[in-house]
């Protein structure tokens, strides 16, 4: 399992395979097709949502570490 918390996103989860990738079960794709074919949404945002992309474009710089990589500050004191 994957699990991911953003303060402003909530938390979200999913089932991952050996290796890591998000695995979307076949109903959730069904409907992401079904609500894309109808004009009720894009398939793109809907594939996007199902694989958690709102989090990790919250947590990316959390994941990358090294001299000159931006900062973001949890808790500021002072």
């Amino acid at each position: 399992m994957r699990y991911s918390y953003a303060p402003n996103l909530g938390l979200f989860a999913a089932t991952t395979s050996a290796n890591g990738d998000v695995l979307i079960p076949e109903n959730k794709l069904r409907a992401a097709l079904a609500l894309g074919a109808n004009g009720t949404s894009v398939l793109e945002k809907e594939l996007e949502k199902l694989l958690g992309g709102a989090w990790d474009n919250e947590l990316e710089p959390f994941r990358r570490a090294g001299d000159g990589a931006p900062v973001r500050w949890l808790n500021a004191t002072g």
